[in-house]
């Protein structure tokens, strides 16, 4: 898998209006650096909301924070304006669980090897127990997308660059 997951806006009323940018000789970098907060914070309030439009499947751990665990896969959340500036990229961090997490997926069974300590303890069904390696199942993850757009934030976002037309032409 990759080790970051884009998110692509496959929208063509934005390309006449990049066009009209382009041909007016319009700076695009300020409104393109506005159009990637925006889409930052939208992506971070689907992690909040767990899950935009649609709820995702609730999480198994006992405080129901689905996908949000530690926060760094919601932090890692980013935006790059391409060096051209004939757009912006969304992206994750560098975190190997992103895309299994937005796309769903099975991982295969492998064996768990101790790292920081001299073996691996932890309770199994109700009893202590120590290994040193252990052969781990595999595990189904359900799909989660959460490197979306929401249909307000389109709009939005085609009212920022029609006023950075007027404002620049």
């Amino acid at each position: 898998m990759a080790d970051f997951i884009n998110a692509t806006i496959d929208d063509h009323k934005f390309d006449a209006l990049i066009e009209v940018m382009n041909d007016h000789a319009v700076h695009l970098k300020p409104v393109l650096a506005a159009i990637g907060n925006l889409a930052v914070k939208s992506v971070k309030q689907n992690f909040r909301e767990g899950g935009r439009p649609n709820r995702w499947a609730e999480s198994k751990k006992p405080k129901g924070r689905t996908l949000i665990g530690t926060g760094a896969l919601m932090r890692s959340i980013h935006y790059k304006v391409d060096g051209d500036e004939s757009g912006v990229t969304i992206m994750t961090g560098k975190q190997k669980y992103a895309a299994i997490l937005h796309f769903g997926g099975d991982t295969p069974a492998h064996e768990i090897w101790y790292k920081n300590k001299r073996a691996l303890s932890f309770t199994w069904k109700g009893v202590p127990v120590i290994f040193g390696k252990v052969k781990h199942p595999g595990s189904h993850f359900e799909p989660r997308p959460y490197m979306l757009l929401q249909d307000e934030d389109i709009k939005i976002i085609e009212n920022m660059m029609i006023q950075h037309i007027v404002e620049n032409t």
